[in-house]
């Protein structure tokens, strides 16, 4: 017997889960046997209890007992398994390490040399992008003082000939009076004549012509008004330039586009994966899916299969008129096991927009973002080495956050299209063609 379990595949008596020969096996109602150890494992990490190998699922859990005779077989064919021939130990050139060794110097060095050619680029793109920022500043502070003193100059010239019209009343006032001054005669009708003479004096020194100065209105701050019309439009002057200036700051970093791929392995058993690894939905159904530790497996995301240790790397994804969606990096070490708090601590690096329309970058606490215009697409700028990821609004290239952290672990590109809300958020994420090389 020894002999012909001998000639048997390998394969025969390894358990799927640990890739190992069963040690304590059990075999449950649909056929399939597992190490005992390693079953008790999986469905402690489950909430049904399921075959790891066909997905049948248990109404209740089976009872698990060890597989006597195949625990029997397996130590027969680990006694009696061909055994590999020992591997001879290397010969080491030593010649041909220090080669390597020094084309990897060369290497190192060339590289360098590119990189600081690539900073010396990034630096002189950046000071053109702020000169052209601060230009436009200066010239709206300059508009805001001509404007200012435009008003200050008009005021004093209305002042000047409010002053002029009254000096000239003032002086027509005073003719009336010395013209109209009586001579007083010397008799006994003096007391008569006084009365008569002060009646016509009153009727002379009131022209009926005279200007009503208490409704001439003197404006205490009268600069307010257009330093208020000046500077909003300054304001829209300036945000119209930032807005110009996102755009050429997202044409630049545009050069640094890589082809991303959705990570079907890493895919909640609720999301469906196109075949072509560029679109994911929700399904609101669990799909027959083989487990995976690297899977999520209570909150519905999905990574990429591309990961980043160093350099600078950018995407796209298209988000259409989904209510709801979660986009950014992660750490590759991050958990995907059960409930936990997405925020930088815990290795999360995220955009979200919620269902009630409010969007949020995913610090610690969250931060609230108003956004002006709602992004069809957003693109993801990470710079590894600069500890930077930010977030541009793909259709306008209006910057809308930036997180600045320090990177130890690869981050991967992470996924989340949100549920599904009755179907009014059932559009796939999906991730934009590469339009650049890099």
């Amino acid at each position: 017997m020894a002999s012909t379990i001998s000639l048997l595949s390998e394969k025969h008596f390894l358990c799927c889960l640990c890739r190992n020969i069963f040690s304590s096996p059990v075999t449950i109602p649909c056929g399939h046997s597992f190490c005992l150890s390693c079953l008790c494992r999986y469905w402690a990490r489950h909430q049904y209890k399921y075959c790891p190998h066909c997905k049948r699922v248990f109404t209740d859990r089976p009872d698990l007992s060890v597989n006597c005779t195949l625990a029997e077989v397996c130590d027969d064919y680990r006694k009696t398994r061909p055994q590999k021939p020992p591997e001879e130990e290397p010969v080491i050139d030593v010649n041909q390490l220090v080669q390597e060794r020094l084309q990897k110097i060369e290497r190192l060095k060339y590289s360098l040399e590119l990189q600081k050619n690539s900073y010396l680029r990034e630096v002189r793109e950046s000071q053109k992008v702020f000169s052209a920022l601060v230009n436009a500043m200066e010239k709206s502070h300059k508009a805001v003082v001509a404007a200012i003193e435009e008003r200050q100059r008009e005021e004093e010239t209305r002042v000047e000939t409010l002053v002029k019209e009254l000096e000239q009343e003032i002086q027509e006032l005073r003719n009336g009076i010395i013209e109209s001054e009586p001579k007083i005669p010397r008799n006994n009708d003096q007391s008569d004549y006084t009365n008569q003479v002060t009646l016509s004096i009153i009727s002379t020194t009131c022209p009926p012509e005279m200007k009503d100065w208490s409704k001439v209105i003197i404006e205490t701050d009268p600069c307010v008004g257009v330093t208020r019309r000046t500077l909003s439009d300054i304001m829209e002057t300036i945000k119209a330039e930032v807005n110009r200036l996102s755009k050429s700051e997202l044409k630049r970093i545009e050069k640094y586009t890589v082809d991303v791929n959705l990570s079907a392995k890493t895919a909640h058993p609720c999301l469906s994966v196109s075949d072509d690894r560029k679109q994911v939905r929700h399904t609101d159904k669990l799909q027959e899916v083989p487990d995976n530790p690297k899977r999520f497996d209570r909150v519905a995301n999905v990574l990429a299969k591309e990961s980043f240790d160093s350099g600078r790397y950018y995407w796209e994804v298209e988000v259409g008129e989904k209510i709801e969606w979660n986009l950014g990096v992660v750490r590759q070490s991050i958990n995907r096991k059960g409930k936990f708090t997405v925020c930088p601590a815990n290795g999360f690096w995220t955009l979200s927009l919620k269902a009630g329309g409010q969007y949020i970058a995913n610090s610690s606490p969250v931060t609230l973002l108003a956004l002006e215009q709602r992004p069809r697409k957003v693109g993801i700028f990470l710079d590894y080495t600069e500890g930077r990821v930010s977030f541009f609004c793909g259709d306008s290239g209006v910057h809308i956050h930036t997180f600045v952290d320090t990177f130890s672990d690869r981050l991967h590109p992470f996924f989340s299209p949100g549920r599904l809300h009755g179907g009014k958020n059932a559009a796939p994420l999906v991730i934009c063609s590469t339009f650049c090389s890099i």
